[in-house]
């Protein structure tokens, strides 16, 4: 693994940091900031769109399927380039960072020549059909069942945490098709198009105020037999390989701890001290906390482009995935309690008095849900406690 860009590297780095710049205008953002919902993401499919156009939306990706058969540092390089000029958040990152993944690999050739070049461009959004209320971390004990009908499958249940199940086009489900064998050899996946007769998209309110996840019922709901990804009774594989690319995809994050980093420490410069006329970042234990903290940061970037140099081939991440995605939301999360530490807000129950106070606490309950996607830092420690240090269950 090398620490520094090559020529090459530092040319492309150059010319998505010009590209950025030139399109992530300041016109552009307030045009963004006034739209909300559908409109929202449908301004957004416009941006990956450009994205995809210029070949940054699914660099490493295969030419057939809209990529630009790049090295996967190449993505790396993106991902960075973007949290610096922070870009807005990727609303398409379920289809590009965890389903389309897993179809190159498990999908059928018609299905990924259908799929994948309209996630790649924003023309669909996805979801994950995974998580049910009464399954938790459990997957293996999910009750949504798919019934053979004809040729195709009647599927009936309930899916709960589905992010933009009320925006989007498609979604990866996965059920119970097998009762007759252990329950983890009994799944299978379908693709449901969410405009589909018997679904019923229900938003919920989260803690942040914002309502990016949903309920989804299934009502008697078909689905032909092109609908079924990899094998009957086959989901769990598929479900596995979708998990190991969305700790990696959430691992991403880390290239925002840098930016989230030089935001604190300029927090900390312009934050005075109460009843003194000195800034915070004066005060030794600021200080030390930010420099742990740009520690840690540094630690993440490292850990992202290391993950590159490991699967530069394109192989399916492994249980190292867990250590990113563990160090990258939990340092996410102290870092935003560290925000609201130095601006003082203790008690979120009452309204901010500052614009920037506002954006400072609905980060901060935004970061513990990203520490509960793609299974909880408690799920994840097991994961590197098992299977990357052999210790017992």
């Amino acid at each position: 693994m090398r620490l520094n860009d090559s020529q090459e590297e530092a040319a492309f780095r150059e010319h998505v940091r010009a590209w950025l710049a030139q399109n992530l205008t300041s016109e552009w953002r307030q045009e963004l900031e006034r739209r909300e919902g559908r409109e929202r993401i449908d301004f957004l499919r416009d941006w990956q769109a450009q994205l995809h156009a210029a070949g940054l939306a699914v660099r490493s990706w295969p030419r057939e399927y809209g990529g630009c058969d790049a090295p996967l540092a190449e993505d790396m390089i993106v991902f960075e380039e973007m949290a610096q000029a922070d870009a807005p958040p990727d609303v398409f990152r379920i289809g590009v960072r965890i389903i389309a993944p897993m179809m190159m690999r498990l999908a059928r050739p018609d299905q990924r020549a259908r799929y994948l070049p309209r996630i790649a461009d924003g023309r669909d959004l996805w979801s994950q059909g995974f998580s049910e209320p009464a399954c938790g971390s459990d997957l293996s004990a999910l009750t949504t069942r798919a019934e053979r009908r004809g040729e195709g499958f009647v599927i009936t249940g309930q899916k709960v945490w589905n992010t933009y199940g009320h925006l989007a086009d498609n979604c990866l489900v996965l059920t119970r098709t097998n009762r007759e064998v252990p329950p983890h050899k009994g799944l299978s996946a379908f693709v449901v198009p969410l405009a589909s007769p018997g679904v019923d998209v229900r938003p919920l309110k989260q803690i942040n105020g914002r309502q990016d996840f949903n309920e989804v019922f299934f009502d008697g709901v078909e689905v032909g037999p092109d609908a079924l990804v990899g094998e009957i009774d086959g989901g769990w594989k598929v479900a596995m390989t979708m998990l190991d690319f969305e700790r990696r995809g959430i691992s991403v994050l880390g290239f925002g701890c840098r930016r989230l980093y030089e935001r604190l420490v300029t927090l900390a410069r312009d934050t005075q001290v109460h009843g003194e006329n000195r800034p915070l970042i004066e005060l030794p234990e600021i200080a030390a906390r930010l420099a742990e903290f740009g520690l840690q940061a540094r630690i993440a970037v490292l850990n992202n482009h290391r993950f590159a140099a490991m699967h530069a081939d394109g192989s399916v991440p492994g249980a190292e995935t867990s250590v990113q995605k563990l160090h990258t939301t939990e340092l996410n999360k102290a870092m935003h309690a560290l925000a609201l530490d130095m601006i003082g807000r203790s008690d979120l129950t009452e309204p901010a008095n500052r614009a920037h106070h506002a954006k400072w606490e609905e980060e901060y309950l935004t970061s513990f849900g990203m520490t509960i996607a793609g299974g909880t830092s408690q799920i994840q420690r097991n994961i590197i406690g098992e299977r990357l240090l052999g210790l017992p269950r």
